[in-house]
């Protein structure tokens, strides 16, 4: 077992001074960790089930050819971890599963990053807190993605509602088989050690309040109600142009129901096997009430909602920085939505600003956060 003693010291902020010096260097030292698949039409349906996502672009090669593509496209939510998943287990590994505990965390390959180790102290939980994910390529069947980089970018100590550790962010490119340069992914992470549990107190239904790169975690307002709002039926035939949109217009809402079943088939299409997203003793374990979506599930929720209103001819260009404030829970159903905040024309592309948020019946659990996009544009 880790060393967490440090974590319940008077002065154990001090503990991460070491990384904190470190802010700024890039931790890969040159080595790259390139998928251990190719991106192919199977992987790319199962990932669209738990979304219930119906974009012809990830499914019918026609319609991805007609709209620019050189085949069918992967979604991009699934460019930080999906399409560069690093396998569980490879011929000649040690097996992950040593014993029987049912709740015993397998020792992922992926876990193991490239370079040199990172000098901070031990910690047993953590979650995604931040995301920011600028694309440049798209990526379609066929491909073959590799990480590289390793920046780390911030390190922030903090105690929070469910233990004590510090958020952390990390910067990584994602590059083609051809060496193109597909996204650039700021990543932000809380690694802690969880507060002694109480057994008579109920577990936190929040995220950790704190200061983080995308500013501090307010109390969330209430969010109204689910009841009345169904997912629209999308006439994908048609197209929505640049001059079509005006600042202040709504993006229509998408629902998401939190079920068990839900979290298990995204978890496996997602290939985000945590166990807090899907096994209630593990989850509260760590100080939250309950399993949870992962934050692969969220940016698809976000893909779906915003595709769903910029067409097929629309393209991401950016996809936050937004973070995660409450837990997605499983009984939850999560809506997300969002508002156009500005439209421009840069280097001959006619961009678009969305902000989006997800918010369930505890508030707003996601965002407000940016997602800015093209449309075509009539002239």
């Amino acid at each position: 077992m880790p060393d967490t003693s440090y974590a319940w010291q008077e002065g154990w902020e001090s503990a991460w001074q070491p990384l904190m010096d470190l802010v700024g260097e890039d931790f890969s030292e040159g080595e790259t960790q390139p998928a251990i698949d190719v991106v192919e039409k199977t992987s790319i349906r199962r990932y669209l089930e738990p979304l219930e996502f119906g974009c012809p672009l990830h499914f019918d090669e026609a319609a991805a050819k007609a709209s620019g593509y050189k085949g069918i496209l992967a979604p991009y939510s699934g460019i930080s971890q999906t399409w560069t998943d690093q396998g569980q287990w490879n011929p000649g590994d040690p097996t992950n599963y040593p014993n029987a505990d049912p709740n015993f965390n397998s020792v992922r390959r992926q876990a193991a990053a490239a370079g040199r180790p990172v000098p901070q102290p031990d910690t047993t939980a953590g979650f995604a807190t931040d995301i920011e994910i600028e694309y440049f390529e798209p990526v379609c069947v066929g491909d073959h993605l590799t990480y590289s980089g390793r920046k780390l970018i911030s390190v922030v100590p903090r105690e929070t509602s469910v233990g004590r550790g510090a958020f952390t962010v990390w910067q990584r490119e994602v590059h083609n088989q051809r060496g193109e340069l597909v996204a650039q992914l700021r990543n932000g992470g809380y690694g802690y050690v969880p507060k002694p549990r109480d057994p008579g107190a109920a577990a936190s239904t929040s995220a950790p309040a704190a200061a983080g790169p995308s500013g501090p975690i307010m109390d969330p307002a209430p969010a109204p109600h689910a009841a009345g709002i169904t997912n629209r039926e999308v006439d994908w035939g048609q197209q929505r142009y640049w001059e079509d949109v005006n600042e202040g217009d709504e993006v229509p809402p998408v629902i998401f129901t939190m079920t068990v079943f839900r979290l298990v088939v995204e978890a496996g299409a997602n290939r985000d096997f945590n166990q807090i997203h899907h096994n209630t003793p593990v989850t509260q374990a760590q100080g939250a009430p309950d399993m949870y979506a992962n934050n692969v599930f969220i940016q698809g929720m976000w893909e779906r909602c915003v595709r769903e209103y910029i067409g097929l001819q629309g393209r991401f260009k950016k996809t936050g920085p937004f973070r995660m404030r409450i837990f997605n829970n499983v009984g939850e159903t999560v809506v997300t939505k969002g508002t156009v905040k500005r439209k421009w024309v840069e280097g001959g592309e006619h961009l678009v600003e969305l902000e989006i948020v997800s918010e369930h019946s505890r508030g707003i659990s996601v965002g407000p956060g940016p997602v800015v996009v093209t449309l075509p544009s009539r002239g």
